[in-house]
């Protein structure tokens, strides 16, 4: 196994971890492992699946981490709203 795969895996098994009550197929999506086409038109939403095949290993890893960096920004922020000064 890749040191690329074993990144991938430890991301999502963290993931689902601390998200138990989503469903794997949930979990790709959220991640970004998995992503719809561009839209073009904002007009005519394109709900077909990426074809992710030629995604370089690393791509994948920085796409999650970028999901994940922005997952935590947002619950800091809800956190912070949450909290009376």
């Amino acid at each position: 196994m890749k040191k690329e795969h074993q990144i991938i895996i430890e991301l999502i098994k963290s993931y689902l971890e601390k998200n138990s009550d989503q469903r794997f197929g949930q979990a790709l999506f959220n991640l970004r492992i998995n992503e719809f086409q561009k839209t073009v038109d904002p007009k005519y939403p394109n709900y077909n699946l990426r074809d992710i095949h030629n995604d370089d290993d690393q791509e994948i890893v920085s796409r999650i981490q970028k999901q994940l960096d922005w997952f935590n920004l947002q619950k800091r922020k809800n956190e912070s709203k949450s909290c009376p000064i």
